[in-house]
């Protein structure tokens, strides 16, 4: 019995596109992307030419990057956009104790 062909990763018929921080179509790559891996590939390229990110960067701080600068919405079958993930800054590490209330 021969082997099953793995699904592809990216829907047929979806579009990715990337998003600013005000979730409007980012205002240098607006561009449409056959799967996500491209959209993010795209925004890790301009994030190295902008110098925001050495292209030595360990993944966490590939991550952190792009979420702080990308969204990223995909198509719906109906033609409408539907947000994957918000473009957001990090949020702040929490602190590694809770901090002491005062006596009283």
């Amino acid at each position: 019995m021969p082997a099953a062909t793995p699904p592809s990763p990216a829907d047929p018929g979806r579009i990715y596109r990337l998003v600013d921080a005000s979730g409007q179509p980012h205002p240098i790559l607006d561009d449409l992307f056959d799967s996500i891996e491209a959209a993010w590939d795209a925004a890790l390229a301009w994030c190295e030419g902008q110098g925001l990110l050495p292209a030595e960067a360990a993944p966490l701080d590939r991550s952190l990057v792009l979420g702080a600068h990308f969204g990223m919405e995909v198509s719906t079958r109906r033609g409408d956009w539907r947000t994957l993930r918000h473009a957001a800054p990090p949020a702040l590490a929490s602190p590694a104790r809770p901090l002491a209330l005062p006596h009283g």
